[in-house]
């Protein structure tokens, strides 16, 4: 299947199926019940996006400074910022999508196959970069 054919699915299904969700769910909790959990996660979404922002921007700084790829801090605040977003989207299906997110198995999942991984072969790995450099001063 084509992708814009699926994000267009997407897009007509997701709203279809958190109404059958509201619904079902409502009627077994409750209205109440219903509209609080579904303010409660935006809240959540707002405060994962607001407090781990600055977290994931020091850890990748540092790792810059160190000299060392943040592939894992930069996939991980992405991850969360998705989970965020996903949490101020009302439904169930992105409630749980989003808490499936933040789970560490997942996480790392998602981590370990997007994040860049170098081709290095063994030989490259143990030869040292040596530049050798001769200064001669113009009279």
């Amino acid at each position: 299947m084509n992708m814009k054919k699926i994000a267009v699915f997407s897009l007509v299904m997701l709203p279809i199926i958190e109404i059958v969700l509201f619904v079902e769910i409502g009627s077994i909790i409750g209205s109440f019940n219903t509209i609080s959990i579904i303010i409660l996660s935006a809240f959540l979404g707002i405060y994962l996006i607001k407090t781990h922002a600055p977290t994931y921007l020091a850890e990748i700084r540092n790792k810059l400074i160190q000299g060392i790829r943040p592939d894992k801090e930069i996939f991980s605040g992405v991850i969360t910022f998705i989970s965020g977003v996903l949490f101020l989207i009302p439904g169930f299906l992105t409630d749980f999508i989003a808490l499936s997110l933040l789970l560490p198995p997942i996480k790392n999942v998602f981590i370990r196959k997007y994040s860049f991984k170098p081709n290095y072969s063994r030989k490259q790995q143990n030869r040292k970069s040596v530049i050798d450099v001769e200064h001669k001063e113009d009279d």
